[in-house]
């Protein structure tokens, strides 16, 4: 597994730098004060780079995760050792919420799939915390119905949507949690994620940069219509939008339009090379 690097606010003694309600995740930042004070001592800021491991089928799964700026990917393996992503997690919701609760066993293989950042909580602090306050318990639940919402619409997108719409939900997605419009992933990586060959992927590019959708060199993608991959995109991206909204409160996913100032999306050029 791979090793990712921590930067704890507790190592500096700067604890306050995870401050209520300006977390960058949308589960943390959903606390209220009182419920958010049970937690933001234990919580722990961690880089990750594209690829980084942080958990395989049979761990134990003694943390959740809460990406920032980071995205990550939950994948099935299959005994021919392929991977099939069931769900994509950014700063709307956490992965290792039911894991808190329940079975520690960790059942997937996760991911990061765009580098950034996450917040790392000990599972054992949320279960003490939702022990103590039944709004975080309704939190919890909350999330996972969300995330296998998404899950549920990912087998039907898989069975019966074609690679061109799976791509443009998937950019949709990935732009809706980055909050960029450079997307830093490769056609490999691509091809990883919905299931098919590298080539097929390089086509359903080249279809998509020709309509003027998509600028794409190696390792970036740069979204250049939106409408365009949103008319292209299945039902599902729209559907996985709503159920969020319902289940997690209005606009969980942030879009791209306007840009959080706050903090630098993943993969967006600096200042200096905007200029």
């Amino acid at each position: 597994m791979v090793t990712v690097r921590v930067r704890s606010a507790l190592m500096k003694g700067d604890w306050m730098a995870f401050v209520h309600g300006h977390t960058g995740s949308h589960f943390l930042d959903s606390l209220s004060a009182e419920n958010f004070e049970l937690l933001h001592r234990s919580l722990v800021d961690v880089a990750l780079t594209r690829g980084d491991v942080l958990c395989v089928p049979g761990d134990d799964l003694d943390c959740i995760w809460f990406p920032t700026t980071a995205i990550l990917s939950v994948v099935t393996l299959l005994a021919n050792g392929q991977d099939v992503e069931a769900c994509t997690i950014g700063h709307e919701s956490a992965y290792g919420l039911l894991n808190a609760m329940g079975s520690s066993i960790a059942i997937d293989r996760v991911i990061a799939q765009v580098p950034g950042h996450a917040i790392k909580l000990a599972a054992s602090r949320l279960r003490a915390a939702a022990a103590l306050s039944i709004s975080i318990t309704d939190l919890i639940v909350r999330h996972a119905q969300a995330n296998t919402a998404q899950i549920q619409q990912s087998v039907a997108c898989n069975a019966v949507h074609s690679v061109e719409a799976r791509l443009c939900r998937w950019l949709l997605m990935t732009q809706d949690r980055t909050r960029s419009d450079r997307l830093p992933l490769t056609q490999e990586f691509l091809g990883f994620m919905l299931g098919v060959q590298r080539t097929t992927v390089t086509g359903v590019a080249r279809t998509l940069q020709a309509a003027g959708a998509i600028r794409y060199s190696r390792g970036l993608i740069e979204i250049l219509d939106r409408d365009r991959l949103k008319a292209g995109a299945c039902e599902c991206y729209a559907s996985v939008l709503e159920k969020h909204a319902q289940l997690l409160g209005a606009r969980p996913l942030r879009t791209v339009d306007p840009f959080d100032s706050a903090r630098p999306p993943a993969g967006a050029p600096s200042a200096a090379e905007r200029a």
